[in-house]
């Protein structure tokens, strides 16, 4: 998708190389060498990008777009961050000026990822002796936390995404961000916080 069949291919290029000399050989006019890095991360991007963006098919199109925008900025590239910290904030970028541009719909992302954020919310049973009313609830559940992803404000909505969804750390969300790492920790635990207190009344209706 982002490859010249023009470009040179690198002799020689392994999974075990470093990401940075496969920029160098990248910048240097290496197809194989940025194939390579697509390869070792486009998964993580597009588990980044599916949980801001609603639509499937848009999280596919972002994914792609995100590859190629990097690969038309490599050349600017000059590696003071590591490779992947600066194509996620690519990404983080892509999804944000998509929000922007579109109405926000219902979020892809799973129950099990959040249900993980509060001990009182407990995963669904997915045994076949399963109380129908708790399927039911569970249901009505998913559609909550979608709703009350979609409805976090930036910079929260991205933070708990990189956090719980990308299993980033807390440094890396930092640079991403491109903020301080206090800073990126507020964010994180006042999203969840925010995302616990919209799903609490689907969780304890009686209080």
């Amino acid at each position: 998708m982002v490859c010249n069949p023009e470009i040179r291919r690198a002799p020689g290029i392994l999974r075990s190389d470093a990401d940075s000399n496969l920029v160098r050989e990248a910048q240097n006019g290496a197809t194989e060498a940025y194939s390579e890095l697509v390869r070792r991360y486009r998964d993580r991007v597009h588990t980044i990008i599916s949980g801001m963006v609603a639509d499937p098919e848009d999280a596919l199109d972002l994914t792609q777009d995100t590859f190629i925008k990097a690969y038309q900025a490599l050349g600017r590239f000059r590696q003071q961050a590591g490779f992947y910290t600066w194509l996620y904030r690519i990404a983080v970028h892509r999804c944000i000026d998509y929000s922007r541009q579109r109405k926000r719909r219902q979020e892809h992302l799973s129950l099990e990822d959040y249900l993980q954020l509060d001990p009182h919310l407990e995963p669904a049973d997915t045994s076949p002796t399963r109380d129908p009313e708790r399927v039911t609830l569970n249901l009505h559940l998913r559609a909550a936390i979608h709703t009350a992803l979609q409805e976090l404000p930036e910079p929260f909505r991205t933070a708990v995404t990189l956090r719980d969804i990308a299993g980033l750390s807390q440094e890396e969300i930092a640079k991403i961000m491109r903020c301080p790492h206090g800073t990126a920790k507020t964010r994180i635990h006042r999203g969840r916080h925010l995302l616990r207190e919209s799903l609490r009344p689907f969780v304890q209706p009686g209080d």
